[in-house]
């Protein structure tokens, strides 16, 4: 033990003996850029790290390794940022000598700067752009037994601003929320959701409000009508018979508000030449936003056609 001690002991005396001794080496820093010029903005992939040879002593350099990841390069693009011409493309790019001043400021005078490595930033700005998108319900809804949506799922907002380089926006025609799951609703929903970010591109807004009525529901049955598309005024036209049972669910707030003239069923006259027998096609083109259709009979009428005079 006492030996194991001893050891310790001159172990940690060699090390600060080390620590007192001045050092040269390379350090990577992030990188931060600034002061971009007005409506402007980078894209793809900028340089994130930098490379700078350093001389200090032992326990400056100790300290600015633990420190390095919170301490970023400020780069500053209103002051640094040149250009030149490749025929009609421009190419911009940072020449990091010109950082040298603002680095040793940063260091103080406890470190040497030696070196800055690579000598040039190839950076790419794009003009930036906003405009106004649709936001996509990413959601999936089982209910309990017995209960049913009882309107419209709903988001607000229902469409933001987003905002980013001109190439990137141009291609975002809406976006996306993240997918939720809902099992054995049997009450209504009002949830924050978030919307999937979009690299490169800002959101108005990070999260929108869900909204999905559910009520309890009972089955019924209705007569509806039922009508006749691109029918010709020379001639009319008989359905026998002439209303079809529609058989749907109705949530009980709704239940007695529930009328024939709410749903449209309809057969289309133009038809009537490929049709083989003496009955047409019956189609349910309107049904309330409260309402589930479940089935209607019959799926087809007979008719009789009358020249008028």
């Amino acid at each position: 033990m006492i030996f194991l001690f001893f050891l310790i002991v001159s172990t940690i005396i060699w090390y600060l003996s080390k620590l007192s001794h001045e050092y040269s080496t390379t350090m990577a820093y992030p990188i931060r850029y600034e002061n971009l010029p007005k409506g402007k903005v980078l894209v793809g992939e900028p340089p994130r790290r930098i490379q700078l040879r350093v001389k200090a002593f032992g326990y400056t350099l100790l300290k600015e390794k633990m420190s390095a990841a919170l301490s970023p390069i400020e780069l500053d693009l209103g002051k640094h940022l040149s250009q030149s011409f490749e025929g009609s493309k421009v190419k911009q790019f940072i020449l990091t000598y010109r950082l040298r001043n603002s680095i040793v400021k940063q260091f103080g005078s406890e470190i040497l700067l030696e070196g800055i490595e690579p000598d040039t930033l190839y950076v790419e700005l794009s003009d930036m752009v906003n405009k106004m998108v649709r936001i996509h319900p990413q959601v999936e809804v089982d209910y309990e037994q017995q209960y049913m949506a009882s309107g419209d799922l709903t988001l607000e907002p229902d469409s933001i601003a987003i905002s980013g380089p001109k190439s990137v926006i141009d291609t975002i025609k809406l976006v996306n929320t993240k997918q939720v799951k809902f099992k054995n609703l049997n009450q209504r929903v009002l949830e924050r959701i978030q919307i999937i970010p979009i690299n490169q591109v800002t959101f108005s807004t990070r999260s929108v409000t869900l909204s999905i009525p559910v009520e309890k529901y009972t089955e019924i049955t209705i007569k509806v009508p039922v009508d006749i598309e691109n029918q010709p005024d020379s001639v009319k036209l008989m359905f026998i018979p002439k209303t079809i049972d529609v058989k749907c669910n109705v949530v009980l707030s709704k239940y007695f508000i529930l009328k024939p003239i709410m749903f449209r069923a309809v057969v289309n006259y133009n038809l009537i030449s490929n049709s083989l027998t003496k009955k047409m096609k019956v189609r349910i083109v309107a049904v309330p936003d409260f309402v589930n259709l479940v089935d209607f009979s019959p799926k087809y009428v007979e008719y009789i056609i009358e020249k008028r005079k």
